[in-house]
Order: C-alpha cells, then sequence, then structure tokens
C-alpha cells in the first residue's frame, strides 16, 4: 500500500473531508491533497505523528508503521 492510499484510508476511516483531517493533524489542507494525491511524502517527523494519531484514536496503522522508522 502506498503512503498515499494509507492516507486515504485512515481519512475516511474517521469520515473526515481533507480540511478537517488536515486540522486534526495540524497541517494545512494542501498538505493532505499533495500527500493523498502522491505529489508529496510526508517526513519522518510527520509520519510519527500520523502514527500517533492513529494508535490514539486506535485506526490500525500497521501498514503506515512500516513505513516508519523508529
Amino acid at each position: 500500500m502506498t503512503f498515499a492510499e494509507i492516507i486515504k484510508n485512515i481519512r475516511v476511516q474517521k469520515n473526515f473531508t481533507q480540511e478537517q483531517f488536515a486540522r486534526e493533524l495540524n497541517v494545512s489542507f494542501s498538505t493532505i491533497s499533495r500527500w493523498e494525491n502522491n505529489h508529496a511524502v510526508p517526513s519522518e517527523l510527520a509520519k510519527m505523528r500520523l502514527l500517533e494519531y492513529c494508535k490514539r484514536n486506535f485506526i490500525n496503522c500497521d501498514d503506515l508503521q512500516e513505513m516508519t522508522r523508529y
């Protein structure tokens, strides 16, 4: 699964728009859009924050965890 697919999957699970999801992660709407459309990849810090978000919200994040270095 690509990072773009993972991001969209997480957002859809929470039933958020890109704008709502951006607010949840404290990033811009355009950042979410670029991630989902494979126009940009997040930094390792952003991936870790997303992973923490998933864990706090009980979202399966196995695919994301594989992409994130600890």
